[in-house]
């Protein structure tokens, strides 16, 4: 196993047994020896459980990049809603939709948002 793949799932036993903080850590780690859509989308997920939705744009915005599942995109819009970004929020979750028809998540952005009487 090579150092990104201990750091990822180092991370990922520390993300199981909710410790975000060691987990940030460590996938930020792991990104950097080898960079990979998972560790970019569980980054983005913990600092957003961490209440860092700005911080999590990044390695979101990145994981929807490398990656054409719909999960990413799912995440940067819950992150984007967090921050009041409803514009960016409704088009993340758009195509989240795109590539995950039937996402949860990206549905409960989009609901959200019609909620708030925010266009969708």
């Amino acid at each position: 196993m090579d150092k990104a793949q201990e750091l990822y799932q180092a991370g990922r036993s520390a993300m199981a047994a909710g410790d975000l903080t060691k987990a940030v850590g460590l996938f930020e780690q792991s990104n950097k020896a080898a960079e990979h859509f998972k560790t970019a989308e569980l980054l983005g997920e913990c600092l957003l459980s961490l209440g860092k939705a700005q911080e999590a744009i990044r390695p979101l915005t990145r994981a929807t990049e490398l990656n054409k599942q719909g999960r990413g995109p799912s995440l940067l819009a819950k992150a984007y809603l967090t921050l009041g970004a409803h514009d960016s929020a409704r088009r993340a979750a758009e195509e989240a939709l795109l590539r995950t028809p039937g996402n949860r998540l990206a549905l409960s952005v989009l609901a959200e948002l019609k909620s708030a009487n925010v266009r969708v």
